[in-house]
């Protein structure tokens, strides 16, 4: 077995100080919940149904979710995304996965998150340095994380498969693509 460095930016910071004095329990209620509640909230189509049971029943999920990794997190940052634009900035804390972060780019409350976010990082600044040099002297790869991919991206998946009208807007030609209930009429 080959360990892995944990490699988290200064910004995760933020997500992991909260828990030296908040209840150990919330560190998996939270983020669970959260998921949890976006899904309903967003209420999948039944075509979608078995790609989300799949997903938890992967044996990768059942990892993450009885460590505790950080992934779980992520699904929940991912989660946010898709409901409100905004959270997807808070998935820069786990540099592997970036590119999840352009979830709502085009919404106004992300680039205002991404300010805040920024700013929340300047006193933080020196620990970026190191943080950078530890970086490059490093092992770990990008890729380490894409295991995870399918937990982290089941909200994607109940978005896609949303049968309300919450949260980002898919481009009409990939919209127009999906299957879309039937409805029997009276």
């Amino acid at each position: 077995m080959t360990l892995q460095d944990n490699l988290y930016p200064p910004s995760a910071l933020y997500l992991f100080v909260p828990f030296l004095y908040l209840p150990q329990l919330l560190w998996w209620i939270l983020p669970i919940g959260f998921v949890t509640l976006a899904v309903w909230r967003l209420r999948p189509r039944t075509w979608a149904w078995p790609l989300l049971a799949l997903v938890l029943a992967l044996p990768k999920t059942w990892v993450v979710l009885w460590y505790g990794n950080t992934d779980m997190w992520l699904t929940a940052f991912v989660a946010g995304a898709v409901l409100w634009a905004w959270p997807a900035v808070l998935i820069f804390i786990k540099p592997s996965l970036v590119f999840l972060a352009a979830i709502g780019i085009t919404r106004r409350t992300w680039w205002i998150a991404a300010a805040v976010f920024a700013v929340l990082n300047i006193p933080l600044l020196p620990l970026w340095i190191e943080w950078t040099t530890v970086i490059r002297n490093s092992t770990a790869t990008f890729e380490y994380s894409l295991a995870n991919l399918p937990l982290i991206t089941l909200p994607v998946i109940a978005w896609l498969a949303s049968s309300r009208r919450l949260g980002l807007r898919l481009p009409t030609p990939i919209a127009a693509r999906l299957p879309q209930a039937t409805t029997a009429s009276p």
